[in-house]
């Protein structure tokens, strides 16, 4: 995985915290988990531009999908935004619509993330 991949999948798991307009500290958490996760052995994603980028709306849903190449990328990236909206322990109806439109543009079929939802 690439740092390109790396900023992809966190700020498609940003976009998934801000999806209901809500300030979750346990969504805050699961951000920082998974930036130092994915900064792991790196030099380092730039988490400030990358909030910045999202607020600002300067990247794109199906941008940010885009950048994923592999199923297994677009497969994580899902699973990553799926946990950060159960941190705070219940997704919304804005959530679960957010990840619909995910799951388009990450191109994924309802099978391949029906059990990634389930849990």
């Amino acid at each position: 995985m690439n740092q390109h991949d790396q900023q992809a999948i966190l700020t498609l798991a940003l976009m998934a915290a801000f999806s209901d307009g809500q300030k979750a500290e346990a969504e805050r958490q699961s951000i920082r988990q998974l930036a130092s996760m994915l900064n792991e052995g790196t030099s380092g994603l730039e988490l400030p531009r990358l909030y910045q980028d999202v607020l600002l709306k300067r990247v794109t849903l199906d941008d940010a999908a885009a950048v994923l190449q592999t199923p297994e990328l677009r497969q994580l990236a899902y699973e990553m935004a799926v946990g950060v909206c159960d941190a705070d322990g219940e997704q919304s109806d804005a959530e679960r619509a957010f990840l619909a439109r995910l799951r388009t543009a990450l191109k994924l079929d309802a099978e391949a993330v029906a059990s990634v939802e389930q849990q």
